[in-house]
């Protein structure tokens, strides 16, 4: 993926981790405009007053929605139905991919991942 000139893309992040936050902003920054959230009531109000490109969502929050739970109120929203969700996770067993992936998330990435490969699930889920 090019780093991108002009306006950049939005993307939301929903993660709990103030360092898994950091990481993934860092990652991103020169491609797209990342808003985060720590929690499922702020993730909801950051979807209904701004349009993601995609969003990035962690399955275990503390507070609130879990990423599942949060997953399927935000496919709920008329803007947000195909819109792609990628599920960024510490649930690395195959098991859990299939599980999450069943679950209404299009795509699906373990924790610790690298900057080359969260930019290809990305575009990847950007392509479709």
């Amino acid at each position: 993926m090019q780093k991108k000139t002009g306006v950049l893309s939005s993307i939301l992040y929903i993660e709990d981790d103030n360092i898994s936050r950091e990481i993934v902003t860092m990652f991103l920054k020169d491609y797209f405009m990342v808003d985060t959230a720590t929690e499922s009531s702020e993730a909801i109000r950051k979807i209904s007053k701004k349009s993601y490109v995609i969003i990035l969502l962690d399955i275990s929050l503390c507070k609130g929605l879990n990423g599942l739970e949060l997953a399927r109120e935000i496919k709920k929203k008329k803007n947000y139905k195909a819109i792609p969700i990628i599920a960024v996770t510490a649930h690395a067993f195959k098991e859990d991919e299939d599980r999450i992936l069943k679950s209404g998330f299009t795509h699906y990435i373990s924790k610790p991942f690298t900057k080359t490969s969260l930019l290809e699930k990305i575009n990847k889920a950007l392509e479709k």
